[in-house]
């Protein structure tokens, strides 16, 4: 009998009310109300790029790698400009802040002294 009054008790609980997790009783939510004519369904894509006049824009399928995305970028990268000048003293070309000679007019392979 102690069975069955179990059994019967928890049948009654569960008939009341259903519970959540926590243990608050779910309330009923009202039912919608009816949509009249100025209240039209309209599908987000297509209603709002006709109304609002926002176009639909392109959307990527997978994300792009970074090997992808880089062999791609590479040649837009920045490249160093060759910057050659002349020296003041010889007039032989060579790149900015290397020694060429050492202020001496003429060759700098000739070492007179």
């Amino acid at each position: 009998m102690a069975a069955a009054a179990g059994w019967l008790r928890r049948a009654a609980a569960a008939a009341v009310a259903p519970r959540l997790p926590s243990g608050l009783p779910i309330l009923p939510t009202p039912p919608p109300a009816p949509l009249t004519e100025a209240q039209s369904l309209v599908l987000p894509g297509i209603g709002a790029a006709v109304a609002g006049g926002m176009d639909l824009m392109a959307v990527p399928k997978k994300k792009v790698s970074k090997y992808k995305k880089s062999l791609r970028n590479g040649p837009k990268a920045l490249k160093p400009v060759p910057v050659i000048v002349r020296c003041r003293c010889c007039g032989r070309v060579k790149l900015p802040h290397f020694y060429c000679c050492s202020g001496e007019k003429g060759n700098p392979g000739d070492s007179s002294s």
